[in-house]
């Protein structure tokens, strides 16, 4: 999957696939650099959220001069929003190529933490930006319920049972030691437990 990150190099928007970039030898250095930024901006969003990180965080993270933030992707937001794009991508990549299953949140952790952390900070266009890519799998499943609900069944309450399953997911995928550790699950249990939770989210939603 190749991903197009908007460079804002002063008032133009520039538009470029990482592969172009990559076959471009003049363009290699460019791409290391815009990488790294990337991967740091990835990393310290999930753990700090857009209004806890700052340039000189990602940069450090990067080993790179924080103007190298302005010079590529022309502000923090402008590699925050990459940033978000990138995981939103590959966990959209990974669902399209593996199907949905319960509980399979967790394997993109990363992207589910900078998603509440963005929620969380109340920076709901970050937490969203995959909605204006067309790349939301919450959204995707929304319409397969939808599609197949039954007559009797308001959009409402399709909507209502994605909420719950939602709700299960993301706390499971970021919660699971926690919750394992609160209700005392031996390592024999844990089995048990979970398949209880998906049998739970299997009877919500159509998986």
């Amino acid at each position: 999957m190749y991903y197009n990150f908007v460079l804002q190099n002063n008032s133009s928007n520039l538009t470029m696939t990482t592969s172009e970039k990559q076959h471009n030898p003049s363009m290699r250095g460019r791409v290391n650099v815009e990488d790294k930024l990337l991967k740091a901006a990835c990393k310290l969003l999930a753990q700090k959220g857009p209004k806890g990180v700052s340039n000189r965080d990602i940069a450090k993270h990067a080993g790179v001069n924080h103007g190298q933030i302005h010079h590529y992707f022309g502000s923090k937001r402008g590699l925050l929003e990459a940033a978000i794009l990138k995981l939103a991508h590959e966990h959209w990549d990974h669902t399209q190529r593996d199907g949905m299953s319960p509980l399979a949140l967790g394997k993109d952790q990363t992207y589910i933490l900078a998603v509440i952390r963005c929620a969380i900070d109340g920076d709901l266009d970050l937490a969203t930006l995959e909605l204006r890519e067309n790349i939301s799998v919450p959204r995707q499943a929304l319409q397969k319920l939808c599609d197949n609900r039954d007559p009797s069944e308001t959009e409402t309450s399709v909507k209502g049972q994605l909420a719950a399953a939602m709700a299960i997911e993301m706390a499971w995928a970021i919660l699971e030691p926690y919750i394992n550790a609160t209700l005392n699950v031996e390592a024999d249990e844990v089995y048990v437990v979970k398949q209880k939770i998906v049998d739970i989210l299997v009877s919500i939603a159509d998986y």
